[in-house]
């Protein structure tokens, strides 16, 4: 038996289209010889659909769609795929996560999701139940059995959460085959977990494991794709790529192992998924363009290379805003990046405006700003420049800002942190400096100048990062360690890092978390990232316990 993983990119609600690529998808595998085909989690509807459940033409659109799919889809051929949907035809909040086969148009079986994460970017328990059962099926002879994403990740090291029960326990011993679907969020190196998981499972039930994972970006997470299949030895006989659609075909009878090209390193792969999120989020909210400010600075070169790779140099413009504290080598930086990428740039210089302003606020108080007030003036009149240019251009601003930075607060509220999508914000500063090295690989894009400088605002006369910040060599640890390991304050300073700077650092963090609930949505690539599954409270003072 030839069986498909259909490695596809949908999207949340375009039932039209998502069943359009499931039709053409099956009709390639079929074409190949393929007798089962399988799709990603919620391949029908697009994950995470989230509020979109609540409502019922949503709900209805569901089952109109699976429908229209069960009269269209091939003959002979088995179809896997996943929709959420109620077995009893409640009409009602919560549903089930199903994996559904069909064979000549008739439904052979369903599954609902058992495990229902709760935790970080998931809130699953919000809009699905858990259906307490097992479900397998018979094709050509061989027992399958279903399981959906979190169902197979209950065991020992792999999650920090408990769940009551094991749903493949009821299948050990009962299957050769056991699919599972899942659209699985990305981060650097998560790959490799699932392959050590899929492998421990594996050999655990004696099976072959067809993992198939939805490839796409929706809003900030992004999905990697990267479906893999598993021998019962634990051995990887199947992979597809990162990043795209993909379809691989495995004779099982035959057990040859087949693997699409993959990313070749993790910062070749955190470039690619960069890439692809930026791609992926102007493609899905229909905009064409967008604006970056230049600064001349590793951050702002960084994303504008990502843009350039996301949309086309036709499509990106480097907005240059030179305040009176901005360096001649910034400008020719700013300038020759902008050359290489082949991008338009436009030139807005803000001294006049700033020095217009300073004094009417001057005017108005009776006495001379302090200096804090004239840096965070600067940044905010940048940020009104360019939301005015993205108007006059229907494009959206790209924020440059990096996790580091975000961590610490060491940004303007309504200057730097604006914009549509947060491109770094993800992304430690030293793993910036690994981006801009990997962008020059080949040849030099980002000039060298950028990546030997000190970095800067350059908001006051020689100003340095360093001047009010750790060295990011000692800030970037403490922020990992704490934001997506989950350390202690006791700890870090256990490992090495001084303790004053450990309390220091982390109290910045903590009153500067009213910044972070205003920022654009960040493209998460770290196990943790700030935003949507970073749901800590304003007004805590917890992080001063030790």
């Amino acid at each position: 038996m030839k069986i498909a993983l259909a490695q596809i990119n949908p999207t949340i609600g375009a039932f039209w289209q998502n069943s359009q690529k499931i039709l053409a998808f099956t009709e390639k595998a079929q074409k190949k010889g393929a007798e089962l085909v399988i799709f990603p989690e919620l391949s029908l509807c697009g994950y995470p659909p989230r509020d979109l459940l609540t409502r019922k033409d949503f709900r209805k659109a569901v089952e109109d769609t699976l429908i229209y799919l069960k009269k269209n889809l091939p003959k002979d051929i088995t179809v896997v795929l996943g929709a959420p949907r109620s077995k009893d035809g409640a009409k009602n909040l919560p549903v089930e996560n199903q994996a559904i086969v069909i064979t000549n148009g008739e439904e052979v079986v369903s599954y609902g999701k058992n495990l229902l994460p709760p935790y970080d970017i998931f809130d699953e328990p919000r809009y699905f139940k858990p259906s307490y059962q097992t479900a397998c099926f018979l094709l050509k002879g061989i027992s399958i059995g279903l399981s959906i994403c979190e169902d197979i990740w209950p065991l020992p090291g792999f999650l920090d959460f408990d769940y009551a029960f094991d749903p493949l326990e009821g299948l050990a011993g009962r299957i050769e085959i056991l699919i599972t679907i899942t659209a699985s969020p990305y981060f650097v190196g998560k790959v490799n977990i699932r392959k050590k998981l899929l492998a421990s499972q594996a050999k655990r039930m004696g099976t072959y494991i067809f993992y198939v994972n939805q490839v796409g970006a929706h809003d900030h997470l992004l999905f990697d794709g990267q479906s893999l299949i598993v021998s019962p030895e634990g051995k990887i006989v199947g992979e597809a790529k990162d990043f795209e659609e993909d379809l691989i075909l495995f004779d099982f009878s035959a057990k040859k192992a087949i693997k699409h090209p993959i990313s070749e390193s993790k910062t070749a792969s955190l470039l690619k998924s960069l890439v692809f999120g930026v791609r992926e989020y102007f493609r899905k909210t229909g905009f064409k363009g967008a604006l970056i400010g230049l600064s001349g600075g590793i951050d702002s070169s960084v994303t504008a290379v990502i843009a350039t790779k996301a949309l086309g140099p036709e499509n990106v413009i480097g907005v240059l805003m030179p305040s009176p504290y901005t360096s001649q080598e910034s400008n020719e930086d700013a300038k020759k990046l902008a050359a290489n990428l082949g991008i338009k740039t436009l030139t807005i210089p803000i001294s006049q405006t700033f020095e217009t302003l300073r004094q009417e606020i001057a005017k108005s108080l009776g006495r001379e700003t302090k200096g804090l007030t004239q840096e965070n003036l600067q940044a905010r009149i940048r940020g009104n420049i360019l939301m005015a240019l993205a108007n006059e251009f229907n494009y959206l601003v790209l924020n440059t800002g990096n996790k580091s930075e975000l961590a610490v607060g060491y940004c303007t509220l309504y200057g730097d942190t604006c914009g549509a999508l947060s491109v770094l914000g993800d992304v430690l500063k030293n793993d910036v400096y690994a981006l801009a090295r990997e962008v020059n690989r080949e040849k030099e894009i980002i000039p060298a100048r950028v990546l030997k400088k000190p970095p800067s605002a350059e908001l006051r006369p020689d100003q340095k990062d360093e001047d009010d910040l750790p060295p990011y060599r000692i800030l970037d640890p403490i922020i990992k360690g704490f934001v997506e390991e989950g350390k202690s304050v006791r700890e870090l300073i256990s490992q090495g890092y001084p303790k004053e700077i450990v309390k220091e650092v982390l109290k910045r963090l903590r009153i500067e978390e009213y910044k972070r609930w205003q920022l654009p949505p960040t493209l998460k690539v770290s196990p943790r990232a700030f935003g949507y599954g970073w749901r800590y409270p304003i007004t805590h003072k917890f992080f001063f316990e030790e």
